[in-house]
């Protein structure tokens, strides 16, 4: 997510609300088989352990009582089930992060701005334009830990993809959008991703990462690609998307030490990604320009052919404001061979090297440091 666009200033930092302590809630949970199923006892029959002793009846009659009344006056109403709103509107935590009273301020905050929005997809876009700028939180991997709360992230102004995506699920919950918090470890690359998918009319989607004032179109993001090569046939490798209640999986942290499964509620969505996989451009080139520090830089380059120097394709590399394992990508017909030709301080294009297009994405790395001193 981009520092400079929606992710950027800190502008606003809120006021801690205490979490009032109840021991009875064990209790409450055997209760919980024999009544009804409201709201308060779905949320108590089925909260994670570590909340149990520390989470209160005060909080969550709270809770439930807002998380009505956002759904009431949504104009998206009758599109959401019961089942809908109980399992991604009515959680007060997403995964395992620490708990905040979130609710009632980004109610506050964000509802003015979705009220008349017709469609949840038509809201999540206006708060995904403004998120960043008006919570102050950027992306930044120096954050503390990964599953960050959302009043952790906003006291420090920065986050993961983890406590980015944990940051948007609780904005949308709280104007009455259903979301889930969804991820999983890539099949292809290193590393794992973190992403907010919400329920329109029906089904699921997701976004981009937010940019400052852009209105993104759905379904579509930097991270497709990797997304639908995602391996089905591994648990370590599946999409997982969290839920509240038990469902048919369990949802992989992969900041937990050793990788392990969680006690978090998920289920397998990896097929809905897959199905990006036919239309996908499987030859493809990512750049990344690195300075002596080993940071990522923006460097403007052009591909070239090499027999007759025409420009193939262009872009500028990104930096340290993106998700670390977003990078520019080009694709182009398998086996094509290409000239890599950076802009230097005189403003000229100088050569970089060659590469050639194969089967799947391959990471080219600019040297910066060398390249900057040409003149």
């Amino acid at each position: 997510m981009r520092r400079n666009s929606v992710w950027g200033r800190a502008v606003f930092l809120p006021v801690l609300v205490g979490i009032v302590g109840c021991d009875s809630l064990r209790a409450e949970t055997q209760k919980c088989e024999s009544a009804p199923m409201d709201d308060y006892t779905f949320l108590v029959k089925y909260m994670p352990e570590k909340d149990r002793g520390s989470v209160g009846e005060e909080y969550l009659r709270a809770n439930v009582a807002l998380a009505r009344e956002a759904l009431r006056v949504a104009p998206w109403r009758e599109t959401i089930t019961e089942g809908i709103f109980r399992e991604y509107v009515l959680p007060y935590s997403s995964i395992d992060e620490e708990v905040d009273d979130w609710r009632p301020l980004f109610r506050k905050m964000f509802w003015p701005l979705v009220k008349d929005c017709k469609t949840t997809g038509e809201a999540v876009q206006k708060i995904n334009a403004e998120i960043g700028r008006t919570l102050g939180v950027y992306y930044n991997t120096k954050r503390d830990k990964p599953d960050q709360s959302p009043f952790h992230s906003m006291r420090i102004h920065m986050a993961s993809c983890t406590g980015l995506t944990i940051l948007q699920v609780d904005v949308y919950r709280a104007c009455g959008i259903p979301a889930r918090f969804t991820g999983c470890n890539w099949t292809t690359i290193p590393g794992n991703h973190s992403w907010a998918e919400y329920y329109d009319n029906g089904t699921w989607h997701f976004f981009n990462d937010p940019e400052d004032g852009k209105l993104a179109p759905p379904d579509k993001a930097w991270f497709v690609p990797y997304a639908a090569m995602a391996d089905a046939s591994n648990p370590r490798t599946r999409i997982y998307a969290a839920r509240w209640s038990p469902g048919p999986a369990s949802f992989r942290l992969p900041w937990r030490k050793g990788g392990a499964f969680a006690s978090v509620p998920a289920d397998d969505v990896t097929a809905s990604y897959r199905r990006f996989y036919d239309g996908l451009s499987k030859s493809r080139l990512a750049f990344v320009a690195r300075d002596a520090d080993g940071r990522r830089v923006p460097v403007a380059f052009r591909l070239t052919a090499p027999g007759t120097g025409s420009v193939l394709a262009e872009g500028v590399t990104y930096d340290e404001s993106h998700d670390m394992n977003d990078h520019f990508a080009v694709a182009l017909p398998e086996r094509t061979k290409v000239r890599i030709e950076v802009k230097v301080a005189d403003g000229l294009f100088r050569p970089a090297g060659e590469a050639e297009f194969g089967a799947g994405q391959k990471l080219v790395v600019l040297n910066w440091t060398d390249r900057r001193k040409e003149k």
